[in-house]
């Protein structure tokens, strides 16, 4: 199918990654820079120049090119020449941006295409399951695993009556950038930046027949530059390539008459170890030698690459749901693995999704948000993601209450998450967790004790791996009992953590309110909790029929029951519930829609009709049509867009799209509370996913290439971020 011109602001930044390798070649804002990054939490730091001139490539034409750079001229030849630089300035060419006007993009799935009247240039990015090492040949593995993405770049002269260059050069400011002129065979050309992250090229042309011809047939081959300016290095005719230069680039003359393809690959090999108290090395290392090896392997491969972008494009367009609802999932999607890492630790692989900008290792808040991804295209991580927390970060405290302080048995949860910038945490330690402080950095513990049994519950459900449930029976009844232990009476969260100290434990929604960043008596939390009592019953039922189990599957439908009953009690006159349920509480009055968040989790398991009460489901929807109905609006922006608590101007993209995914196939109701006309679909939220996509593509946003955090609809936090492949959800299979 045609991907159809993306339909707002085309002036935004979007990550193309491979998966598993945290690196990302990142371009689309306008005037900014960006290109190459490994293990980095924000966009290169490169001008990026993709465009043609008129004229062979020593003719004085002028560089028009796409508008991925800070300006049309480096600075770094200065730092070499002082009078002179002024003078080779004066004879050179300019860099000419192309306007919006003279511009369109084609944002798919898994293709970024941008087109000219002279040009177009895509980058493929595709996706696909990552296959269990214990379980999978070499060969599968260096095919899912290469840390690479390609691109190509078609300067289409057939009507043209002069030579045309086309060209792509990054201006890179780091010291070594070389040339790869070994490793590559004959007709391919490159750079690298060091021996770590580079790219190569290939040419091949384009007949009038479709037929794609390579160098060795058509005689016809790039050419590489290299100086302190892209102008510069395609003009120059003694020395194009110059070791002082800062950017390399590969061009390649089009006559009349013809079309080129200039094949392009980003790749990046870091050797070694690249993590520290745990010593891991990227898992590819054992499947590729080297950079060429990489580059070469991609652009071998870019043929077949097409294929897999096209068949994910076709889904995704024929999904039925609206524009918008399809731009956050393909800009989610990128997000995603712009953040993974696959590492082998003594000798075992250790999954890894990076926070974003912040660069925690596997958040655990998050990674109950990407587990309904993960669960269809790579089931063995979210095991391997368990078994890590439980063998390395896990710990066991008290609770205290927080009236008289006195202590009482808790038992088991696990860390916020296991490290930060490739350090990992000592063992039982976040890098994020405080003692002493009851706001940001203070403890997760019955929030990330929730986390942990929802991803097993659902690990369980889906994949039916009921003998990993019974190898961990000890560690699930640990679970069950510290669970139990925090809210005993009705199954609401009551104590905190010995770890706080004088502190006060917060939620995953740390930055907000009282209404949502309070652990005890919050009403996100208690449905949270319950849906981690379905979670054991889900659990226990696969482990089989034993005294024991038959006790703690009762026992977690009693504790599920109890929170029901709770929950009832709290009903306002509205319909409503309070976010909080202690009345002197500021947070009392505010009223939060992922009150239904922990619904997901029944619904995404298949179970919903069985595991969810009707009279859950019927308080809930009234809460959710109350708040969505609201003469006020307090928890809609003034552009349509989700508030996720009426007191707070802090939404979270990501939870938005859990929230939206809950009232549409759930509760079957519109962003103004009312019944959908139809249901099974995206539909009746145009309004909120149109300034949703807002939110990403303009202002600040659209530097960043997916932010999760937003205040008032604008990018302040939680930027660059991979926790908003919730929106997947949405895609029917």
């Amino acid at each position: 199918m045609q991907v159809p011109p993306f339909h707002g602001n085309i002036s935004f930044n979007a990550h193309h990654s491979p998966m598993g390798a945290f690196f990302t070649f990142t371009c689309g804002h306008f005037g900014t820079k960006g290109g190459l990054a490994a293990q980095l939490g924000k966009p290169g730091n490169q001008d990026v120049f993709i465009g043609v001139k008129d004229g062979g490539r020593h003719d004085a034409g002028d560089l028009r090119c796409l508008p991925f750079y800070e300006g049309a001229k480096s600075s770094a030849q200065d730092a070499y020449l002082v009078e002179q630089a002024a003078g080779e300035s004066k004879k050179s060419p300019r860099v000419v941006a192309y306007g919006k006007d003279q511009m369109t993009r084609h944002y798919a799935w898994a293709t970024d295409t941008w087109k000219t009247a002279e040009f177009e240039f895509s980058i493929y990015t595709p996706f696909d399951g990552i296959p269990d090492p214990a379980a999978s040949s070499s060969a599968s593995m260096r095919s899912a695993l290469i840390p690479a993405v390609t691109a190509e770049l078609i300067v289409d002269n057939r009507k043209g009556t002069q030579t045309k260059t086309g060209f792509f050069a990054l201006s890179i400011p780091d010291p070594g950038v070389r040339m790869l002129d070994e490793g590559l065979p004959r007709g391919r050309v490159g750079f690298a930046l060091r021996s770590h992250m580079g790219f190569a090229a290939e040419l091949v042309e384009l007949k009038a027949d479709g037929m794609r011809v390579g160098s060795d047939e058509s005689g016809v081959h790039p050419f590489a530059f290299m100086r302190w300016t892209p102008q510069d290095g395609i003009i120059e005719k003694d020395n194009p390539v110059h070791l002082l230069g800062s950017t390399p680039g590969i061009g390649f003359e089009v006559p009349a008459g013809k079309t080129y393809i200039l094949r392009l690959a980003f790749g990046c090999y870091l050797e070694g170890n690249v993590t520290t108290r745990l010593e891991g090395r990227y898992l590819y290392t054992r499947y590729f030698a080297s950079l060429q090896d990489v580059l070469n392997e991609a652009l071998a491969g870019i043929r077949f690459v097409k294929v897999d972008c096209n068949t994910h494009n076709d889904k995704l367009l024929l999904s039925g749901l609206n524009r918008d609802q399809q731009f956050l999932i393909a800009h989610a999607t990128r997000s995603y693995y712009g953040s993974t890492q696959l590492l082998e630790i003594g000798g075992q692989p250790w999954w890894v999704v990076n926070e974003g900008e912040y660069c925690m290792i596997n958040t655990l808040d998050l990674s109950v948000d990407h587990v309904f991804w993960e669960l269809k295209w790579n089931p063995w991580v979210v095991r391997n993601l368990l078994n890590n927390f439980a063998g390395y970060y896990s710990y066991h405290d008290e609770v205290k209450d927080p009236k008289t302080g006195a202590l009482r048995p808790g038992g088991i949860s696990f860390c916020h998450d296991q490290g930060v910038n490739n350090q990992f945490s000592p063992r039982g330690r976040s890098s994020y967790e405080l003692a002493e402080i009851s706001g940001c950095f203070s403890h997760m513990t019955a929030e990330q004790l929730c986390n942990w049994l929802l991803i097993a519950g659902s690990y369980v459900t889906v994949t039916k791996d009921a003998a990993w449930a019974q190898e961990n029976r000890h560690l699930i009844d640990a679970c069950y009992r510290s669970l139990v232990n925090r809210g005993p009476e009705h199954g609401l969260i009551e104590f905190d953590s010995s770890r706080c100290g004088r502190g006060a434990e917060i939620t995953t929604y740390d930055s907000l309110d009282h209404s949502l960043a309070q652990t005890r008596n919050n009403l996100y939390m208690a449905v949270k909790t319950w849906a981690s009592y379905k979670a054991l019953v889900q659990i226990y039922g696969a482990m089989g029929d034993t005294p024991e189990t038959r006790k703690n599957l009762a026992g977690a439908n009693e504790m599920a029951e109890r929170i029901v009953a709770r929950l009832k009690q709290e009903v306002l006159p509205d319909g409503s519930l309070p976010a909080v349920f202690e009345k002197e509480n500021p947070g009392y009055p505010s009223r939060i829609l992922p009150a239904v968040e922990g619904l997901v989790y029944p619904l995404a398991w298949g179970v919903a009709s069985a595991a969810i009460p009707v009279e859950l489901l019927e308080l809930l929807k009234r809460h959710t049509a109350s708040l969505l109905k609201d003469g006020q609006n307090r928890n809609k922006f003034s552009d349509g867009g989700v508030k996720l608590s009426s007191t707070s101007v802090n939404s979270w993209a990501s939870k938005i799209a859990l929230f939206q995914h809950v009232a549409r196939e759930l509760f079957n109701i519109d962003e103004n509370g009312d019944a959908r006309a139809a249901r099974g679909d995206g539909a009746g939220w145009e309004k909120a996913d149109a300034a949703h996509t807002h939110w990403q593509v303009d202002g600040e946003s659209g530097y960043w290439a997916c932010s999760d955090q937003m205040l008032s609809g604008v990018a302040k936090g939680s930027k660059y971020y991979p926790r908003i492949i919730t929106t997947a959800l949405w895609m029917k299979d």
